[in-house]
C-alpha cells in the first residue's frame, strides 16, 4: 500500500478521464460496465465521480430527451476501448468512496485501462455536467470547469 492507504497501482492510474470496469451495485445490469473518473482530483477529493458508459444510446436519449445536452455520446473510434456506439448519462453519475473503490482494485474486481478517455471527450463531460440541473452543486465542485 502507498501513502494514505491507497495501493500504488490504483495511485499511479487514478486521474479524470481513466476508464475503469466493473460491475456497480445501483445498475439493473449485472454485466459490467465502463465508468469513467470525472473528478478534477480524484485522489485529494475522497470521493469518486463516475460516469457510466452505455451502449442503450436510444433509451438514455428518450430518459433525458428535456436535456439532451447533458449526454456524450462516444463511438469506438473516439475511444478504441470501446467496441459499439455508446453514451454517458451525465445527469447520474455515480459515487464511490475512494476508500471502497480502493478495496475493489486490490481484491481485481476492477479493471483498468492504461489508456486514458482523450482530452476532447473530458472536455466534452465536463460540459455535460455542469450544464445537469439533476446534479449537486457538491457534486458539480468535484469535476473541473468546463
Amino acid at each position: 500500500m502507498a501513502g494514505g492507504g491507497i495501493d500504488l497501482k490504483l495511485r499511479l492510474s487514478l486521474r479524470e478521464g481513466t476508464v475503469y470496469y466493473f460491475t456497480h451495485h445501483t445498475l439493473t445490469s449485472p454485466e459490467p460496465h465502463y465508468f469513467i473518473v470525472v473528478n478534477h482530483d480524484p485522489l485529494t477529493q475522497k470521493l469518486l465521480l463516475l460516469g457510466v458508459v452505455t451502449s442503450k444510446i436510444e433509451k438514455a436519449k428518450l430518459r433525458r430527451k428535456e436535456c439532451l445536452e447533458t449526454l456524450v455520446e462516444m463511438g469506438e473510434n473516439d475511444f478504441d476501448v470501446l467496441t459499439k456506439p455508446s453514451i454517458v448519462d451525465c445527469n447520474d453519475l455515480k459515487e464511490v468512496p475512494l476508500a471502497d473503490f480502493n478495496t475493489s482494485f486490490v481484491a481485481n474486481e476492477i479493471k483498468y485501462f492504461d489508456k486514458d478517455l482523450p482530452v476532447m471527450l473530458r472536455k466534452a463531460l465536463r460540459k455535460a455536467i455542469h450544464a445537469s440541473t439533476i446534479l449537486s452543486d457538491e457534486q458539480k465542485a468535484l469535476v473541473a470547469k468546463p
